[in-house]
Order: C-alpha cells, then structure tokens, then sequence
C-alpha cells in the first residue's frame, strides 16, 4: 500500500488538525506547490528503484490536506509518478478531494491518469453547518462535483458525513442520510466530530460559543445511520463506514488489517513488517527540511523510527482488528495473553465470540474505547 500526502487546503477548517495549511494563490504559493511536487516525485522515484522496487502494490490513497487544491497538471505528474511502482492489475487508486476544488475536466483529468476512487469530503447537506465548522464550500458545490465525477465514469465514490455538529439537530441528521442515500454513493464514511485541541473549534467550545449536542444525541445519531444505511443496502464493515456489496475501502482495510504501507510526503507515516512486530516511522514535518531531503543527494527526512515490540504489535493487532465488523479471529498467543480480558469482556456484554472470532457487540460499539483500553 502506498500513501501520498498533499498538505495544501483551500482554506483551514474549523475542526482541522491535519498537517495541511491554506493554499496560496500567490505566484510564491505555486511555486511552493511546484516545488513540493517535484520533491514528491524524487521521494517516490527513489523508493521505486530503491527498496520498493518490484514490490507489488495493491492500492494508492492519495489524502491531505486537499489532493486537489494543488494545481490540477503537479496532482497528475504524482499520481502518474507512483504509477512507476509495480501495480496490480486490479489496483484501486483514490484521490480525496473538496467540492468546488475542481470542475468536469478536472475530473475527467484524474480518471484519465487511471484514479479509479474518489472521496469527497461532503461533512453536511446543510449550508448554515458548514459554515459553522468552516468548510469553504456550499451543498451545491457538493453536488455539482458529485455529478461531475458521475459524468465522467466514476463508478466508486466514497462521501465523508459528520454528526454531531455545533446546532445539529436530529432532523438535520436524518435529512441528510436520505439525500445521500438518495445518491447512491458506493461508500459512506458517517463519523461523529471530535473536537482537536488547538483548533478554532476547540476554542469555541472552550468559551462556550459553540456548543456540541450531548452524548445521548451523538449515540442516537449513531444508530440513525447505521439504521438508514442497511435498509439502504451499505454494509457497516467497520465502526464508521459503510458499503454497497464489494465496494470497501481496500485501502483502509488493509491498514485495519495491520499490513504494511509506505507513506511519501510531508509527515506521511510508515509501516513495515520489519522482523518481530515490525517498525514505523515518519517524514520530517518541516516543509524546508522536507524540500531539501529530496534534492541532490537525496538525504533521508525519516523521523521518529520506531521498532515494535512483539506485545505491542499484538495489541495493535486486537484494537485495529476489533474496529471491522468481521472482528478478530483469536491466535494462540492472543488467548493466551488476553483471554481473561476477553471473556470479562464477553460477560460485560461487549465482546461476542463465534468459534475463535470475536467482534464487538451493538454495546462495545458505543464504547468501543473502553474495549481498546482493555489491550492497552
């Protein structure tokens, strides 16, 4: 698996703590873009003919930031530049993208260069909450890139949905689902918002400007989806995203899967099955820094390299495991090290067991942390 990251937005939204800033129409912001993207593929074609040569690659997830608030001809020049990498057959590439950020053409663009997935980040159907947690964009912005993408061929889409909103109400929720479902998106992402220290959300609700609706409302909305979308078809194959038959995520899957991905751009992460419980790292966050790593000669911007322990991996392996729906099929060393957890767990009614699987129940859904901290 491979992930690019693009740190480039339209604008910051209220609720943001991505390592991404507001793009710059300026000629210096370009080319800070050109230069970024040229650094990006330098990063990439030395680990295609480095270590990752001849690798199989089985997905490409472009993410950010916003893929396509960088000038449409740098976004293709990088996915064209990890196409070089030995790509299956049937490898599914997806590109995030904003509403408004590109038109017909620009979508028409992508899927040319072999995109085979888009995700847009829709968030609400309302145009009063958008505004509230700072998206740049309107519903029909929304809808119009939805057609758009449609248009042209697009016949795997993922649309990103938030509840519990500043002013939200349960009416607002259920409308919302319907008109997406109405739609007909292959994938849904529907999450409730969590506040990040440190962004303008945080800090509204810090001097109580902004306030969120109680827990109670964000289980019900919870439920609501998940209620809507199965009579809908979509199938919740992990806490918060739903598909229609054969249209998971691969990408996201596999990473709940534990399988290795190689992260290129600034800040990306890492993760490799390195002997043991494997290793993880991270590029530099620093752009400057960044930039300079990936002109002549190439000096590393890996930071933060990590090897796991084989008792962390094992942890790592229950928490990401129990977030699908499939659950975790239990190995030897698992039940020998968890197995008086889990079946406190079981009797708690948060875990249920089917031969050596176990998944979360309705109720460890709802407090799927509490579940997570029991393997901590």
């Amino acid at each position: 698996m491979i992930y690019i990251h693009i740190p480039f937005c339209k604008s910051k939204c209220a609720y943001c703590d991505f390592l991404s800033s507001a793009a710059n129409p300026s000629p210096d912001g370009y080319a800070m873009a050109e230069g970024y993207t040229k650094a990006l593929l330098n990063e990439l074609k030395t680990a295609c003919e480095g270590d990752m040569k001849g690798r199989a690659i089985k997905t490409i997830y472009v993410g950010g930031g916003t893929p396509t608030a960088l000038p449409l001809p740098f976004l293709c020049a990088i996915i064209n530049g990890a196409k070089r990498f030995n790509l299956t057959n049937d490898a599914e590439i997806t590109v995030e993208c904003n509403p408004g950020t590109l038109g017909t053409e620009g979508y028409a663009a992508l899927k040319s260069v072999g995109v085979n997935r888009l995700s847009i980040g829709l968030q609400a159907f309302l145009d009063p909450l958008l505004a509230r947690i700072g998206r740049s964009h309107t519903v029909e912005d929304f809808m119009l890139t939805f057609r758009a993408a449609r248009e042209v061929g697009f016949e795997n889409i993922n649309v990103d949905l938030m509840f519990s909103l500043p002013g939200q109400t349960m009416n607002d929720w259920r409308d919302a689902l319907e008109k997406l479902v109405a739609l007909r998106p292959e994938h849904i992402s529907a999450y409730s918002l969590t506040p990040a220290e440190g962004t303008p959300l945080w800090e509204g609700l810090e001097e109580g400007g902004i306030v969120l609706p109680d827990d109670e409302t964000d289980r019900a909305m919870y439920h609501e989806a998940n209620r809507t979308l199965a009579a809908a078809g979509y199938r919740r194959y992990e806490i918060s995203n739903y598909a229609l038959p054969g249209r998971e995520s691969r990408h996201n899957v596999n990473t709940w899967k534990r399988l290795p991905y190689r992260g290129f751009g600034l800040g990306a992460h890492s993760f490799e099955l390195d002997g043991g419980g494997g290793v993880r790292w991270y590029n530099t966050e620093d752009m400057e820094k960044y930039l300079r790593a990936q002109s002549p000669p190439y000096a590393p911007c890996r930071e933060g390299y990590t090897p796991i322990e084989a008792e962390e991996a094992m942890a790592e392996a229950m928490i990401l495991g129990l977030r699908l729906t499939d659950g975790v099929v239990l190995q030897q060393n698992m039940q020998d090290r968890y197995g008086i957890k889990i079946e406190g767990l079981i009797a708690d009614g948060l875990l249920a067991r089917e031969k050596d699987r176990i998944y979360l129940t309705g109720l460890g859904t709802d407090l799927a942390n509490r579940v997570f901290g029991a393997f901590i």
